[in-house]
């Protein structure tokens, strides 16, 4: 089973250090310290009520740590999957429109923003997860991934 070697919290590393060297890093070579933290935080609470919303109808019901699958509406997974594909191509389109493709001041914000809403995520359900399933390992685990992460940023 691949969770009993630790490739939860490993991925949960490498995803935080993405977040720290390519999109936090990348928005602060274009925008002050202050609009990053800001999209950030942004990006956190779009995420938060987004999956407050979820659970509220059901998607607080989903698979556990182990796999298995709990009571739940079906509601949850269709909205992620109207989400993701129908809301997030029309998303795409009027954002290279307003924004265009050599926007490195606004680029740099929608990056803090994702990165807000990335790391509010990894927080929400998948730390949780891979403690379920990790135990004391998980911190141990998520910081060789960070370093494995760093390691490949300086490449």
């Amino acid at each position: 089973m691949a969770e009993a070697f630790g490739w939860g919290a490993l991925g949960i590393g490498l995803l935080i250090g993405s977040v720290s060297f390519e999109l936090i890093d990348e928005a602060l070579k274009y925008q002050a310290v202050a609009w990053v933290a800001a999209m950030v935080l942004g990006g956190a609470a779009v995420f938060t009520v987004g999956d407050w919303l979820l659970e509220r109808r059901g998607g607080g019901d989903r698979k556990d740590a182990t796999g298995a699958q709990a009571e739940g509406s079906p509601l949850a997974i269709v909205l992620g999957s109207v989400l993701d594909g129908m809301v997030s191509g029309t998303a795409a389109a009027a954002g290279y429109g307003m924004l265009g493709p050599a926007s490195g001041r606004t680029g740099a914000l929608v990056q803090a923003f994702a990165a807000g809403a990335l790391l509010a995520m990894l927080a929400d359900t998948l730390l949780p997860q891979a403690y379920a399933v990790e135990g004391v390992l998980t911190g141990s685990l998520v910081v060789t991934g960070f370093a494995v992460s760093l390691a490949l940023s300086a490449v």
